[in-house]
C-alpha cells in the first residue's frame, strides 16, 4: 500500500505539490493524470523515496519514508521512468540484475528470477545480451519493468512509461501492461497526462492541477459528475480522431 497524508513539497518558492492525500491500496492500480508542471511527477518521486516531503508523510505498507530509512524502504520499490532509465554502459541482463547482485542474491537465484520476468515481460532471452542502444524503445521499456520487478517489490511506479513510444508500439505495450499488473498483484502508482490511458490502466483517477487534487474517482465520475471545470476542459482536451461517414 501507498499513502501520501497531507504531502506538499516546494522547490524554492514554487510550490510542486500542495496538501495531497492519497491512498493507492494492496493490488490497486491508480493513474495520476494532469497537464505538464502539476505535480505529477513529483508526488511519484516522493513515493519512491527520491524526494522529502516539505509537510506531510508518505508510508509504504504503513512505514513512513524517512531520510534515515529510505534506502533500505527503495528495495520493496519498483520505479519506472520514461525511455526506460537503463545504464547505456551496461548490458540489458546487467541492468536487470544489478540490485540482485548489489544485495548478494546468488547466481541460479537471479538466472531463475530473470528467466521468470523475461516470460512476464514478453521479452525473448536472447536480447538481454544486447545493450540499450542495441534495443528497440518497447524492448527498453520491457527491460526497465523487468529490472523494477527483479526483487519482487510490495509497489510498482512508473512516470510516463510508455510516452515515448510511437503509437504502435504503445499500444501492443498497453495491453501487456494491463495485464502484467493484474498478474503481479501490486499497488501500482501511474503517472500520465493521456487520460485515455489512465482509464485503461487504473479504475482510480486522480486528477492534479496546479500541485493540487482537484477530483479523483473514476473515469465516469469524472466525465459526468466534474467538481470544477478544470475536469471538463482536462476531458474535452484529449484530442479524437473524426467519425467517418
Amino acid at each position: 500500500m501507498i499513502h501520501f497524508e497531507n504531502v506538499s513539497h516546494a522547490f524554492d518558492d514554487v510550490v510542486a505539490v500542495s496538501e495531497v492525500t492519497l491512498t493507492v491500496a494492496a493490488r490497486q492500480t491508480v493513474a495520476v493524470i494532469g497537464p505538464s508542471g502539476c505535480g505529477k511527477s513529483t508526488l511519484l518521486r516522493m513515493a519512491a523515496g527520491l524526494l522529502m516531503p516539505d509537510r506531510g508523510r508518505v508510508l509504504i505498507n504503513g512505514i513512513e519514508l524517512r531520510s534515515d530509512n529510505v534506502l533500505e524502504a527503495r528495495q520493496r520499490i519498483g520505479y519506472v521512468i520514461q525511455s526506460g532509465g537503463l545504464f547505456p554502459h551496461l548490458s540489458a541482463h546487467d541492468n536487470v540484475t544489478l540490485a540482485a547482485r548489489y544485495r548478494g542474491r546468488e547466481g541460479p537465484w537471479i538466472a531463475s528470477r530473470v528467466a521468470e520476468l523475461a516470460a512476464l515481460a514478453q521479452l525473448p532471452m536472447a536480447l538481454l545480451d544486447r545493450y540499450p542502444r542495441d534495443l528497440s524503445g518497447g524492448q527498453r521499456q520491457r527491460v526497465s519493468l523487468m529490472r523494477a520487478l527483479m526483487l519482487d517489490p510490495d509497489v510498482l511506479l512508473l512516470d510516463e512509461p510508455l510516452g515515448a513510444l510511437d503509437p504502435m508500439v504503445r499500444h501492443e505495450l498497453q495491453e501487456e501492461l494491463h495485464e502484467l499488473f493484474a498478474r503481479v498483484g501490486k499497488s501500482v502508482l501511474l503517472v500520465t497526462h493521456d487520460m485515455a490511458e489512465a482509464a485503461f490502466f487504473a479504475s482510480h483517477l486522480v486528477l492534479m492541477r496546479q500541485g493540487r487534487v482537484v477530483q479523483q474517482g473514476d473515469y465516469a465520475a469524472l466525465a459526468r459528475t466534474p467538481a470544477a471545470p478544470f475536469v471538463s476542459d482536462f476531458i474535452g482536451a484529449q484530442r479524437a480522431l473524426p467519425v467517418l461517414g
